[in-house]
């Protein structure tokens, strides 16, 4: 018997001790930032479900041992209570710990290297459960845009008393600037209960990514909602709400992509890369008349036939507009950050769609299957496969997303830019196939609008096609391709 006994300790031992591909370890400090968080708990002290507790917001750790939740709770007693409770957090290496408050102490887990962790625990009468993770660095109210579909559990109540459980599914629209639709279904038991209401919403504050609404139905039934971002793009969100005799939490998730994904730097397509004075693209539906057209005159207009676009409620000059796509100029006083974009089509406006304004984020303009980058030789022909660039050779390449200038005249949003050499204000490089080129100019491209240039000397590189990168503020372009003999 003490033979067997030792070889399953043996036996767990090395399941524990087992070499790990990939491995690491957990700190305190694994746990840093903001995080949307999520709780639930009942009564612990009876076999009978007699009281219900659900609340949601954020968790903030400050990455040396301590933490703050500021939450909203509802419960079989009251609802839409704000919480705020400050404790301490323990993490040891194997990425478990504890989550320690003034009447709650919950076991702690940790995954996904930080970026999310699950928790239990008790306060000697309800026993409770969650999980968080990370929230976006900001948010605004547009950032919450278009159609989610949501799914919640819940509490029928009557009075103070829980009746039955409640399973609820739908879809809430948001349009970007603060009016939300709200259609779901509610089950409790083998009864489905459709519902339809209408009211505003607001996330009101950015640096939590924390948003509140109220609707209310045909018969003017209430119902208090909490939100809790969890996703960059704001494609995701926690849920609580209350209402006629009701609690739920759950989450949602937007139907289609986020809005702030539609709109994109004019030249490398990425979305989140549109920098003040850049051109950049919207995409979407019905966004203007067919077909589209054209700008014809310098400054840019500020509408092309019905089409208007606003950055933070400023108009954004157009390049050109259609049905499915916008291009225009981001304005130049636009600051870093989160901005608000709505188009106008003649009396309908679009959802607003929250976007984030990089100081700079270059993206080359490419052509061609191959991605090939708008690059000018010498000889003033376009650069392609069979027409090369000669190491040692001074070529252009043209871009947008370029950022802050030092201008050599005046440079106005929509108008022509000035003359002469206007360098960007920010660090830059450029490399080819990795190794860096030598640079002559980075700026605007004089007489154009949103349009930069790179003058650089080809470096020391193999013949054939290589990858172009332009790098303005630590950001980095797209990567296109540039043909080169040697």
């Amino acid at each position: 018997m003490a033979k067997l006994w030792l070889l399953v300790v043996f036996t767990f031992a090395q399941a524990f001790a087992q070499p790990q591909i990939g491995g690491g370890t957990c700190s305190t400090v694994s746990l840093s930032g903001n995080y949307a968080v999520t709780l639930t708990g009942r009564q612990a002290s009876s076999t009978a479900f007699t009281s219900v507790y659900q609340a949601n917001g954020v968790a903030n750790y400050d990455g040396q041992g301590h933490v703050t939740f500021t939450l909203t709770a509802n419960s079989n007693v009251s609802a839409v209570q704000p919480v705020k409770e400050a404790g301490t957090v323990s993490i040891s290496s194997n990425c478990t710990g504890t989550l320690t408050f003034p009447t709650e102490t919950f076991n702690l887990a940790v995954y996904n290297q930080g970026k999310g962790f699950l928790f239990s625990g008790t306060d000697n009468t309800s026993s409770f459960s969650g999980t968080g993770s990370t929230q976006p660095a900001a948010c605004v109210t547009a950032t919450l845009s278009g159609v989610y579909a949501f799914s919640a559990n819940g509490f029928n109540l009557s009075g103070t008393a829980i009746s039955s459980v409640a399973d609820l599914t739908g879809l809430l629209q948001f349009d970007g600037v603060g009016k939300l639709t709200g259609n779901w279904t509610t089950t409790s038991g083998t009864t489905m209960t459709q519902v339809a209401a209408t009211g505003t919403y607001a996330v009101n504050t950015p640096s939590s990514c924390l948003g509140t609404a109220t609707l209310a139905d045909a018969n003017g039934k209430a119902y208090t909602f909490a939100f809790s971002l969890n996703d960059p793009t704001g494609a995701n969100f926690l849920l609580l709400a209350s209402g006629p005799e009701i609690t739920f939490s759950g989450n949602g998730h937007s139907s289609y992509l986020n809005p702030s994904q539609s709109v994109s730097n004019g030249a490398s397509f990425k979305a989140g890369e549109t920098a003040p004075g850049s051109i950049f693209s919207i995409f979407g539906e019905n966004l203007g008349a067919a077909p589209g057209v054209d700008a014809a005159v310098l400054p840019l207009p500020g509408n092309i036939g019905p089409a208007h676009v606003t950055v933070n409620g400023e108009t954004a000059p157009l390049f050109y507009a259609g049905p499915g796509q916008i291009n225009a100029q981001m304005p130049l006083d636009i600051p870093p950050g989160l901005a608000t974009i709505v188009v106008t089509n003649g009396n309908a406006k679009s959802n607003a769609a929250a976007v984030t304004i990089p100081q700079a984020a270059p993206g080359i303009f490419i052509y061609g299957p191959d991605n090939h980058a708008v690059v000018i030789n010498p000889s003033g022909a376009t650069n392609a496969d069979g027409v090369p660039a000669h190491v040692g050779e001074t070529v252009v390449a043209y871009f947008t997303g370029g950022g802050p200038v030092t201008p050599s005249g005046t440079w106005a949003t929509g108008d022509a830019s000035p003359d002469g050499k206007s360098p960007v204000t920010s660090t830059n490089s450029v490399t080819v196939n990795g190794k860096a080129a030598d640079v002559i100019y980075v700026g605007l491209s004089g007489g154009s609008v949103g349009l930069y240039q790179a003058n650089f000397v080809i470096p020391q590189v193999a013949a054939g096609d290589h990858p172009l990168v332009i790098t303005i503020n630590g950001v980095k372009s797209n990567s296109a391709a540039i043909t080169v003999a040697e």
